[in-house]
């Protein structure tokens, strides 16, 4: 059932609506897929499981017929920075900057960092090769900064700024309120939502009920030592 080309992206399962997340499939070439799963941190259970709930996706009807019959070549984990403009960190040091994911760059709401990473990559680029050029060494890249403000990924990650804010709402909610934001406000609105630490959410281990996964089957979903 390979499709090659086709995006698949979901909200929500199997995340309850207190927790936000959602996965994707990208079908690419040589009959390959993409498939993964983003968990929003902001939970509550310590019990959760990114890497299992990761499991319990590939579960789905509308995910699994994208992989039966399929071998599973590799997998890996990380965690993405996607508290958006309102968190990102100072840009520049004596002699540098930071870029694309490093920076906080991707646009959580739409799932999308490469292009951001390129573009703060031209940026900082062109930044140096102008301090270069004027015999400057370990200094701090201000133009970078500058230029950033002035560019069309400050006003993608300006319009997309609430995302995060709103979606620890909870998915529906936060899926109403964003939806408010960018069809009625077009990403403009007066607001700018505060942050908050994603920890700060979470629960004693008393305080909550145990997760019961289920065991893999080795087939399609797996242990994190196969």
């Amino acid at each position: 059932n390979h499709r090659p080309g086709l995006v698949v992206h979901t909200a929500g399962w199997p995340m309850d609506n207190a927790t936000y997340g959602g996965g994707f499939v990208y079908h690419l070439e040589d009959n390959l897929v993409a498939v993964g799963y983003v968990v929003g941190l902001a939970y509550s259970n310590p019990f959760l499981s990114p890497f299992e709930e990761m499991q319990r996706y590939k579960t789905h009807p509308e995910i699994r017929q994208y992989l039966d019959g399929g071998k599973r070549l590799a997998y890996g984990a990380r965690a993405l920075t996607a508290g958006g403009l309102q968190s990102l960190p100072r840009l520049i040091f004596p002699g540098g900057g930071l870029i694309g994911d490093d920076a906080g760059f991707l646009n959580a709401a739409r799932i999308k960092g490469s292009h951001a990473a390129i573009k703060s990559g031209m940026l900082a680029a062109e930044a140096a090769f102008d301090a270069l050029g004027q015999g400057r060494e370990r200094d701090a890249l201000t133009a970078y900064p500058a230029a950033f403000r002035d560019s069309w990924l400050f006003t993608e990650l300006h319009k997309a700024r609430n995302f995060k804010p709103y979606m620890k709402k909870g998915l529906y909610m936060g899926s109403l309120l964003f939806g408010i934001d960018q069809i009625l406000f077009r990403g403009k609105a007066p607001w700018t939502l505060r942050n908050t630490a994603d920890h700060t959410t979470l629960k004693l281990a008393a305080e909550c009920e145990k997760i019961d996964y289920p065991k893999p089957d080795g087939v399609l979903t797996f242990d994190r030592l196969s």
